[in-house]
């Protein structure tokens, strides 16, 4: 009789393992969602003309200058809505994912290609590593100044007019020939000419008999302008890109099953002794403010010495230097490579990254991490240059056990949504300029 009631505990405890925990958990969990006011994801409503045009757009090489790469080249759908790479590689590259290669004498692109996902979402006050397109008091502040154009609505709409007009990422060189044998007319436009640039870019769009009939759906019988390109590309990636039904957001929604024990006590973790919530905040789980977590230094950089003095580099500011915006985190299991440079594949090495930052900068391997040569050559891992980097360090150690980073791993992978491994979906099988679409 003994025996079967010690049967019949270990089974009660393994069922409630099985069912995602016990209420407790459960009930600790309430406690921080209200207390940090923790809310799902939402899909904002979206028209779909403007989507469709958008999504002929960010596929489209015609918007570049070589007619060679288009925004899914960097943002896949089926890599995460990334590139795989640690750097990004630009106009005159060539394959994709892990295979993609530069053209010689072009450099890497300094900063990692984010991810996407969920950026039409209203909490977004912020677009880039460095932010240098942010909503302030109300105002779109960007690299163009006063040449950017009047009626963009939001960051999501004024980022995605910017890559277009980078001559390593999009635009080209002067002198380069585009893929189909004609002079790259963009390209001869000066670099401070904004308002050039992206009239060239939709005077190239407008040629196109077919895009004129949709944008004339999307937008009316009028004249069109970059406004146009930017809120269709942003609304093509907000119905594309919003994914509300991850593990966690199912949760949030009162399916307690949806997630499993181990995660349920990862998030009690990322919102108590881990402390991750104090950056990762709010329903992106960013506080898109300004953090140095003292990640190493390498490639072409943005500064002297093949440096990235990060949101230094807008502000001017001396306690900005190293600092990056906090990443979000939904659907991370699939966003790798992490950080502004992509130094590190594996989710796990950035968790133990941000509990002892000294000790991983200090030791970090760029071949056991993943860099090819070409970029492991360049990292900067002298005293002084470390030294630099700690000077702004803004992050504490932080103690967990084996088996506690198991839990908060747990955690992240449940931010995750189902629906990134069918993103493949969404591309098209051909774009209006019949150049190709891969």
């Amino acid at each position: 009789m003994r025996r079967k009631a010690v049967f019949f505990s270990f089974l009660l405890f393994f069922l409630l393992l099985s069912c995602g925990g016990g209420s407790s958990l459960d009930t600790d969990l309430s406690a921080i969602i209200k207390k940090h006011n923790l809310k799902p994801i939402e899909k904002p409503k979206t028209d779909p003309d403007t989507v469709a045009l958008g999504r002929a757009l960010f596929f489209d090489k015609i918007v570049s200058g070589n007619k060679d790469i288009s925004c899914a080249t960097c943002h896949d759908p089926r890599f995460g809505t990334g590139d795989c790479l640690p750097l990004p590689v630009g106009t005159k590259g060539s394959g994709e994912c892990l295979s993609r290669k530069r053209d010689a004498g072009r450099p890497f692109i300094p900063r990692n290609a984010p991810e996407v996902f969920n950026r039409g979402h209203k909490d977004w006050k912020t677009m880039f590593w460095d932010a240098r397109v942010e909503l302030k008091n109300g105002q779109l502040r960007t690299p163009a100044g006063s040449q950017l154009p009047q009626g963009l609505e939001n960051v999501l709409q004024a980022q995605a007019i910017f890559p277009i007009t980078s001559r390593d990422e999009m635009r080209g060189r002067k002198g380069d020939i585009a893929s189909d044998g004609s002079v790259n007319d963009l390209a001869l436009i000066d670099d401070d000419q904004y308002a050039q640039i992206w009239q060239a870019v939709m005077n190239r769009v407008l040629s196109i008999p077919e895009y004129r009939d949709m944008f004339k759906k999307a937008f009316g019988d009028r004249n069109y302008t970059i406004v146009d390109f930017g809120k269709a590309i942003a609304e093509f990636e907000t119905e594309a890109f919003t994914l509300t039904d991850s593990p966690w957001d199912r949760y949030l929604r009162g399916d307690k099953g949806a997630l499993s024990y181990e995660a349920k006590r990862g998030a009690l973790l990322f919102y108590g002794k881990a402390k991750c919530y104090t950056c990762h905040s709010g329903t992106l789980f960013t506080d898109q403010k300004f953090h140095n977590i003292g990640v190493p230094q390498f490639g072409p950089g943005k500064n002297a010495n093949g440096l990235d003095l990060g949101r230094y580099n807008v502000s001017g500011k001396e306690e900005d230097k190293f600092k990056f915006r906090t990443p979000p985190l939904r659907n991370v299991a699939v966003t790798s490579p992490y950080f502004h440079n992509g130094a590190y594949r594996d989710l796990k090495k950035v968790v133990l990254h941000h509990l002892n930052p000294e000790k991983y900068l200090r030791n970090y391997d760029p071949t056991a991490n993943g860099l090819p040569p070409e970029l492991a050559s360049t990292l900067k891992n002298d005293e002084s240059t470390i030294n630099q980097i700690l000077s702004t360090l803004d992050i504490e150690p932080v103690h967990l056990t084996e088996e506690e980073v198991d839990y908060l791993i747990a955690f992240l992978k449940s931010l995750t949504s189902p629906q990134v491994y069918t993103l493949h979906k969404v591309i098209p099988d051909r774009v209006p300029s019949g150049l190709p679409v891969k």
